[in-house]
């Protein structure tokens, strides 16, 4: 028998997860394309957008990213609406089931989101928060910062002396470390006079607070491959129970 469908059911399931609420409308089809649309825009898309910009504009082209995520979050749902509003008639397909219905969700909602989400914060982009004092002044504690994690692969942003650079913590693999990047392979080790070069394959990292920071100093050289991303703006501060305004959308340099 005919089932027409309600519209705040669908649209209630698009806000959920879009091309859900399509679904429930036997279009298989929309459905696919809405979440295709949504998943690829907010977290990829996003991503290389921000990264195609100048360093200026990152922070800019992820907000833009993002409002355009909501804007096809939005209009999905509305899709979903208007088109179970036309479905008065609406013949139930087999496959239009319940389970397929939870099926979908926790293969889309907890399978490909989280693994597409990290994907991108291993390859394209990623936010740090910052911890410590060691990179002060450029970096202050409760920085939240984007760093650019195509940086350093192959064909990709090659390293450079002076970038501030995410690698590996040599001591405890789980976490990262915030250096800037003082001499390349071969090159002299700062404050050695010349007699001590870095080895092939290897860089030389210090903290712009020397004082406070734990570096090459006392773990030594740090393998190349081991450097997955640079820091290039902080996007949001706060310290000392306030909002360092001043420093929200400041390039790291």
């Amino acid at each position: 028998p005919a089932q027409p469908r309600k519209p705040w059911v669908a649209a209630l399931m698009s806000l959920a997860l879009p091309g859900w609420g399509q679904l429930y409308n036997g279009q298989a089809d929309r459905a696919v394309w809405w979440f295709l649309g949504f998943a690829l825009l907010l977290l990829p898309g996003t991503a290389l957008l921000a990264l195609a910009v100048p360093p200026a504009g990152m922070a800019p082209a992820l907000a833009l990213g993002v409002l355009a995520s909501l804007g096809c979050w939005l209009a999905g749902a509305a899709d979903a609406w208007r088109h179970a509003r036309r479905r008065a008639l609406h013949l139930p397909r087999p496959w239009q089931t319940g389970g397929l219905y939870t099926l979908v969700f926790v293969t889309c909602a907890l399978v490909v989101l989280p693994a597409l989400t990290v994907w991108m914060r291993g390859h394209l982009a990623q936010p740090f928060r910052i911890p410590s004092a060691s990179m002060a002044p450029t970096l202050l504690p409760g920085d939240l910062v984007f760093a650019d994690m195509a940086y350093n692969c192959h064909g990709c942003r090659p390293v450079q002396r002076g970038d501030v650079a995410i690698f590996t913590n040599p001591n405890d693999r789980t976490q990262y470390h915030v250096k800037r990047i003082v001499a390349l392979p071969g090159e002299p080790v700062p404050g050695q006079g010349g007699g001590q070069m870095v080895p092939p394959g290897h860089v030389w990292v210090l903290g712009d607070n020397v004082a406070q920071s734990v570096d090459s100093r006392q773990f030594g050289p740090v393998p190349l491959p081991d450097v997955v991303g640079r820091v290039r703006q902080v996007w949001f501060s706060r310290g000392d129970g306030a909002v360092r305004w001043a420093r929200i959308g400041q390039l790291v340099q």
